[in-house]
């Protein structure tokens, strides 16, 4: 089993949502063994897996939603809700067939959804763009339209992902409100936190 840097950031991430009080722990699935991951991908017609996504489903496979508890599954900065292998790769076919290649929006079939922000945001895997180590996040968001790219790169390691949300709990720039039970942040953005944040 091969580990990154991004392992050992994954565990300091649970601690950090957890010292805050939010329920994240108890709806995040437990983490699904790597050849699992490997096989699903590659029955998808998908690259072999970078080892920070292997990493990444072993940590947790997705988190679920509570009736009740709306955003009590999200990874608080940024507000994402985790997607299972299995609602990765549906998500990914519902993506394609709604945005085909030569359609304004095209999905690119090497793109592959790990976190959801509500209906039309998304944390993104691009896998031709990954190394063997390190995965290439990309933030989809439909609300750019024809007039920017709804694809961005959000950072070139998921490991750098996850040190910018364990700054984003330590500066308090989102908390969790206890009193409400939800995340919440300041009224104001931050330009030293990319959007995902």
């Amino acid at each position: 089993m091969h580990t990154t840097p991004l392992t050992a950031l994954l565990a300091e991430l649970d601690a950090a949502l957890d010292a805050t009080g939010a329920p994240f722990l108890e709806l995040a699935n437990p983490g699904i063994g790597e050849d699992r991951v490997a096989t699903a991908l590659l029955d998808a017609g998908l690259r072999p897996p970078p080892a920070e996504l292997l990493e990444w489903w072993r940590w947790h496979n997705g988190s679920r939603e509570v009736n009740g508890r709306w955003g009590a599954e999200m990874v608080g900065p940024g507000f994402w809700t985790l997607l299972s292998l299995e609602q990765s790769l549906a998500d990914r076919a519902r993506w394609r067939e709604m945005w085909p290649a030569g359609s304004e929006l095209p999905w690119d079939p090497s793109w592959l959804p790990i976190a959801a922000g509500g209906q039309n945001n998304r944390l993104v895997i691009l896998l031709d763009e990954s190394t063997a180590e390190h995965a290439h996040v990309g933030y989809w968001t439909m609300f750019n339209g024809p007039d920017g790219p709804p694809m961005q790169t959000a950072e070139h390691s998921l490991a750098d992902i996850v040190k910018t949300w364990l700054r984003a709990l330590r500066e308090r720039y989102v908390w969790w409100d206890a009193s409400h039970q939800a995340w919440d942040m300041g009224t104001s953005t931050r330009p030293e936190f990319r959007l995902y944040s």
